[in-house]
């Protein structure tokens, strides 16, 4: 199925581009193809793509989410990330160490959606009205709405959406940010749904209107506190968010600088896995051993049905073998076809494979590694191709923590919550992603016991510490004494 067709069965828009747009009275710089693409992405990265169920009874496999975390897991493997410098530097590693220790389920959003929009705010008032705390805010790529873009691609405006169910209501809130020159625009608006209705088992909802009636920021309690005026900044140089996008070129859009979701090259190959899937899941099913009866061996219920032997009415299926000379009069037949299991996951697994390639993991990801018959070569070409994907992703994640720590400083400066002062961000990702630890392990403790690399060094490269720091750590060498003669 050609991506536009799937495009075309997102039918429900989360939040339409012309009522954010007739709410706020901003333009909206998100095409429709793009936002119906976010949109699938979302939908299948929550395992309900537009082709689940249908006249097939098509069982998605969830491979969206199960990509996405696997991304999510191979960038965060080994990072730490601490921010120094100043007393301001001090405050905001604080701030946020307690604001990421969620940071693999947003990663794994980032990922699925193609970007993540992260916005610091100022919260825990104190007893004259004071800010003293700084959260930060990660909204999805299908509550994001940029608006305006400058000369490299970046977004200088944006609408962020918030929704709040609140009995037989739906609340939305809409923060409009705005950059011109060095002038900063904050708008907040909030508005209620009249109408709102449960329209699935699984307890989501969905609405006619969202903006149909603007109410006061203070009918939500989480929202009192803003403001209802337009919030005017002055010397500000840079967006008080950051927007992380996946460093994939856009191949929905091509003039949108809008990022792409991890799988979005793959969608077709997905839909044919979870076809496949379906296959297999069928066969079992189609081939299941049975006995075939004669109707008339069984008595029968006061409805006139075959009563079967208790406990194995699976396994009995009843028909009327009747025919011109009832030769098949009291016939009983066994039904036990041969299974072609092993083609049908063969075939799955290539699909796995190319849904692989695609997305940037290295094979044995998502498919069996022992289909794989790859070189030594082969395979680290394929590792190196997964190493060269989420070491482009977590570049991303650096610049867009440059961002939100630009972000929080200018907060904590405005509402004097700490003096100004130096910030120099420290992150470190290591290289486990390419690395195969135990084997490297191997290799370097051989080296140490030939003679060709000194055991601090091991050591240094083991806890990730310097050679002084190892050296500290091995044992004083024992004493020899002399024997006697």
């Amino acid at each position: 199925m050609r991506i536009a067709n799937i495009l075309r069965k997102v039918l429900r828009r989360l939040v339409p581009n012309n009522s954010v747009e007739k709410a706020l009275g901003v333009d909206i710089c998100e095409s429709g193809v793009m936002q119906n693409a976010i949109e699938l992405w979302h939908n299948m990265y929550k395992n309900e793509p537009p082709w689940r169920g249908g006249k097939d009874n098509v069982i998605p496999l969830n491979l969206p989410a199960a990509i996405s975390e696997e991304f999510a897991r191979l960038i965060l493997t080994e990072f730490s990330m601490e921010v120094t410098g100043s007393p301001m530097a001090a405050f905001i590693n604080e701030q946020l160490k307690d604001q990421l220790t969620d940071l693999n389920k947003f990663v794994e959003m980032y990922c699925a959606g193609g970007a993540i929009a992260v916005k610091p705010f100022v919260t825990n008032i104190d007893e004259n009205g004071k800010p003293t705390a700084i959260e930060l805010d990660f909204v999805k790529a299908v509550d994001f709405f940029p608006c305006a873009f400058n000369n490299k691609g970046e977004i200088t405006a944006a609408v962020f959406v918030e929704g709040k169910k609140i009995g037989d209501y739906l609340y939305t809130r809409l923060e409009y940010h705005e950059l011109t020159g060095m002038t900063y625009t904050i708008i907040n608006k909030a508005f209620k749904s009249e109408e709102i209705y449960q329209y699935n088992d699984d307890g989501t909802y969905a609405v006619r209107d969202r903006f149909r009636k603007e109410v006061p920021l203070s009918e939500v309690d989480e929202w009192a506190g803003l403001s209802e005026e337009p919030v005017i900044i002055g010397n500000i140089d840079k967006p008080l968010f950051a927007y992380i996008k996946v460093p994939k070129a856009n191949n929905i859009d091509t003039d949108s600088p809008l990022g792409v979701s991890v799988f979005s090259r793959a969608t077709e190959i997905i839909e044919q896995a979870d076809i496949q899937y379906g296959r297999v899941l069928w066969e079992y099913k189609a081939t299941e051993a049975a006995i075939l009866g004669d109707s008339e061996l069984f008595q029968t219920d006061k409805h006139g049905k075959p009563v079967l032997p208790a406990g194995q009415e699976r396994m009995f299926k009843t028909f009327d073998f009747d025919n011109a000379d009832g030769t098949n009069k009291g016939l009983l037949k066994e039904y036990a076809p041969q299974i072609r299991h092993e083609a049908l996951f063969q075939g799955l697994n290539k699909l796995l494979m190319k849904i692989e390639f695609l997305v940037g993991l290295a094979y044995g990801t998502l498919s069996e590694p022992t289909d794989i018959e790859k070189t030594a070569y082969e395979i680290r070409v394929s590792k190196q191709r997964s190493y060269h994907t989420v070491t482009a992703m977590q570049d991303a994640w650096h610049k867009g923590f440059e961002k939100i720590i630009y972000a929080m400083r200018v907060l904590a400066l405005l509402y004097d919550m700490v003096p100004d002062g130096e910030t120099e961000l420290n992150c470190n990702w290591g290289d486990g992603v390419l690395e195969d630890t135990e084997a490297e392990y191997q290799r370097r403790w051989s080296m140490v016991v030939a003679g060709k690399l000194k055991t601090e060094a091991f050591l240094a490269w083991y806890f990730g510490c310097s050679e002084e720091e190892a050296k500290s750590m091995m044992p004083e060498p024992v004493a020899r004494f002399p024997t006697e003669e």
